[in-house]
């Protein structure tokens, strides 16, 4: 904010006044949450002054690791030829730049190290280490926010003639996102160090959770950020997020297999309903939070492949003949597979499907939305008075409207919706969640404008959904906003 304001520049005693912000506020939520965690080891069973011990000395060195670590990140930017571990060490000690998820990885490893050595469990430290990661995250974002690092590409916005031009408050929004992950885990951590039955089989459960919440999350803020791509069109953040990735899968599958062991083992004593109850509750967060995941990663690499490589055609887009016109289905098919997807996630999660393809209950807000989408369709096609070519080129603009519709109301008003109320969110939080999610490709792909259209009017579809207990209604209004957002592309000459 001092930076874009032109504070800084105005007056040097504001870099001054932001490097305190900002590594005092580094400092602060580090002793702070270490504070935290070391209560809650407590509560654990853990020896006090061990305990002590461990969180001491992760007060005194996770910030000199951590900024040693993040500094040696400065070498992925570099070719591959002067990669060497000379190299990594001056960066290490001489390094410009700075970043999150390389600021872990010292203090991790220093942090597995001492409960190999205090003889503590890894996996249910880092579980209470990581539910506060987040917090602490949010801390350091808005630090970032007033200091003006990390922020995002400028936008030019018009709404109804206004024209407005701002830089995009990347921290702003990793502060939210960060804020939610903090609360969802610590709903998780609840259920998972409630009994000792739940216990013993889900430690590390919560360190996977945040290693598959985050990373995709912060996958798609870097479309919006100037980071150099150093991989295929990928950023450093991007391709260390895909490591994160891959960590937290492979510990959900040791959580699996440790889960099914003690299953079958004959000396295992019942669970007590509570327990049993802790435990069903956990698979539901789970299925959720792949689910989640799932649906921002897939709105990233659609964005990725139409856009940053360009090995795949963006359907919706002005064609060239009738054949080019139809063509566009084809290129549309592949996005079919995200909602045939989400189908049989539901299934294997035991949820109704069919049900809430019925009409159930008639909601007015039918008629909201239905005047949004025939307003946006009118002022496409006609108001804008823009030569349209014939009847000819209507069935494949009819065609995938359809498939549209019907894709992205399984996909967010469906799957990721009652997901989120199967785990006891309130229908305003899982509402604005799903708007969200299903925003992020518009916003990617179509520009703020329509980004925010698509948030709102997902939340109204969200809506018609909660209160008529169907997607059908919303299936309509959707194919008819869609008749003017593929249509005008496909039309246009």
């Amino acid at each position: 904010m001092f930076k874009y304001l032109g504070w800084i520049a105005q007056n040097p005693i504001f870099h001054t006044v932001g490097e305190v912000i900002y590594y005092g506020t580094i400092i602060g939520v580090i002793v702070a949450f270490l504070v935290l965690a070391a209560r809650r080891w407590i509560a654990l069973g853990y020896d006090r002054k061990r305990v002590l011990l461990l969180a001491g000395l992760l007060v005194v060195l996770s910030y000199p690791l951590g900024h040693l670590g993040s500094r040696g990140a400065s070498m992925f930017y570099r070719p591959f030829e002067q990669w060497s571990f000379s190299f990594l060490l001056e960066q290490m000690l001489h390094g410009s730049s700075h970043t999150f998820h390389a600021s872990l990885i010292l203090p991790t490893l220093f942090g597995a190290l001492l409960c190999y050595l205090l003889r503590f469990k890894f996996l249910e430290i880092f579980d209470t280490l990581y539910l506060y990661v987040p917090l602490a995250h949010a801390f350091g974002r808005l630090s970032c926010l007033i200091v003006g690092c990390c922020w995002g590409r400028y936008v030019h916005l018009n709404l109804f003639g206004l024209h407005l031009g701002f830089q995009n408050p990347i921290p702003l929004y990793a502060i939210g996102a960060n804020v939610a992950i903090f609360l969802l885990l610590r709903r998780i951590y609840t259920r998972v160090y409630a009994d000792p039955w739940t216990r013993e089989r889900y430690r590390g459960a919560l360190l996977a959770a945040y290693l598959l919440l985050y990373p995709p999350v912060r996958i798609v803020f870097e479309v919006f950020r100037t980071e150099r791509r150093i991989f295929y069109g990928l950023t450093h953040a991007q391709v260390a997020m895909g490591l994160f990735l891959l960590l937290g899968l492979v510990l959900f599958v040791v959580i699996r297999l440790r889960r099914r062991r003690l299953s079958q083992d004959a000396a295992a004593a019942a669970p007590e309903p509570a327990a049993q109850a802790a435990a069903d509750t956990l698979h539901r967060y789970f299925s959720m939070i792949g689910l989640l995941s799932i649906l921002i990663l897939s709105s990233f690499f659609i964005h990725y492949f139409t856009r940053e490589i360009r090995v795949w055609p963006w359907p919706i887009q002005p064609v060239t003949s009738l054949a080019d016109a139809y063509s566009r289905i084809w290129h549309y098919l592949p996005m079919v597979m995200i909602p045939a997807g989400c189908l049989l996630w539901m299934r294997r999660s035991g949820m109704e499907i069919w049900p809430w393809f019925k009409w159930n209950r008639f909601s007015y807000t039918f008629f909201i939305a239905l005047a949004m989408s025939l307003y946006h369709c009118i002022d496409l096609l006609v108001l804008r008075q823009a030569p349209l070519r014939g009847v000819a080129f209507w069935p494949p603009v009819l065609i995938l409207s359809a498939m549209n519709a019907v894709t992205e109301e399984i996909m967010y008003r469906l799957a990721l919706y009652r997901m989120l109320r199967r785990v006891d969110f309130t229908p305003w939080v899982a509402n604005v969640v799903q708007a969200l999610v299903y925003s992020l490709i518009h916003f990617m792909i179509a520009g703020a404008w329509l980004g925010i259209f698509s948030l709102i009017y997902g939340l109204v579809l969200g809506v018609i959904v909660q209160r008529s207990k169907s997607i059908t209604p919303a299936i309509i209004v959707h194919f008819i906003v869609d008749l003017g957002a593929i249509g005008y592309p496909l039309l246009r000459f």
